[in-house]
């Protein structure tokens, strides 16, 4: 599996495949046909099951067929690398600034950018850029390393129902209730983790650490999971960070511009540089330990 990690890393660079072989589209296309306005919390549990389970099954019962094992080492690999994306976020926030700019940010958030500040437009990729830190890439890589690639893709599949169906309106506030509690307890601790992570980057950046930590204690923002890294960057970036309406972290800075959407995405690759090499340490002994007969993950592949 440490192999299958690397390969996964190293393919993200080419793109996203797909989305006629994306597990992620499918899980979103069969939640899209099952969501009624106002049904229950039933119901809500129905739209998760039916929606995640045949899609992970699938993947699960390639990833076990007994076939030759350079396939089995290319199903691995892509099932992996579509549970997570690196570059296209990393495009997206680049080129949030500047000609298509709005265009390439509001890829990114739900909420209308067509008529905000370029101050607001620049908040709203930064505040994407570290929650999908923990959305898209750290959440599902550790539920890789803790339970292989049905862990990813749960994670993964997970996250896209709740960005279906689990945001709070009349029509839909129960029958999200279950979609949105799910991919809060699977996102807990990698959250955290991430916050951790991002402190430590940081201050190896010269960040101002103090200030993160004073924000993540009196933040605004409801989602106990995206408080986190959110409310970190607003601190170590030393700007203010605002949804309006929502939320507006750091009131005592200024709305971000150009230089600090630099500084931002500095912070993002050295979170991800520390993470990474926290990831493939974990998984290169939990490697070792399989050598020695301890269980690795669900589907022992490498």
């Amino acid at each position: 599996m440490l192999g299958v990690l690397i390969l996964a890393l190293l393919i993200d660079l080419l793109g996203e495949p797909p989305i006629f072989i994306h597990p992620v589209v499918w899980t979103g296309k069969i939640s899209e046909r099952l969501i009624k306005p106002f049904k229950g919390r039933a119901y809500g549990v129905f739209i998760w099951t039916a929606s995640v389970l045949p899609v992970l099954l699938l993947f699960t019962v390639l990833l076990s067929l007994n076939v030759p094992y350079l396939v089995k080492i290319i199903i691995a690999v892509y099932s992996l690398k579509i549970s997570f994306s690196i570059s296209m976020l990393y495009r997206l926030v680049k080129n949030s600034v500047g000609e298509n700019g709005k265009e390439n940010a509001q890829q990114l958030v739900r909420r209308d950018l067509k008529k905000e500040d370029q101050g607001h437009v620049i908040s709203a990729a930064i505040e994407s850029l570290f929650e999908s830190t923990v959305d898209g890439i750290t959440s599902p890589i550790f539920w890789f390393i803790l339970l292989g690639i049905p862990g990813a893709l749960l994670q993964r599949l997970a996250n896209t129902m709740d960005s279906m169906v689990g945001y709070k309106t009349p029509e839909l506030e129960k029958e999200g209730w279950f979609s949105a509690k799910v991919d809060t307890v699977i996102n807990y601790v990698p959250a955290r983790l991430t916050f951790l992570f991002m402190i430590l980057a940081g201050y190896l950046l010269n960040m101002n650490v103090r200030k993160c930590v004073k924000n993540v204690r009196k933040t605004t923002i409801e989602s106990i999971n995206a408080r986190y890294p959110i409310s970190c960057s607003a601190g170590l970036l030393d700007v203010k960070l605002e949804k309006r309406g929502f939320y507006s972290e750091n009131d005592d800075a200024n709305l971000p511009d150009e230089g600090k959407l630099k500084d931002a995405l500095m912070l993002f690759r050295v979170t991800l540089f520390i993470f990474m090499t926290f990831a493939l340490a974990v998984d290169y002994c939990l490697y070792g330990l399989s050598l020695l007969g301890y269980p690795y993950g669900i589907l022992e592949l490498i």
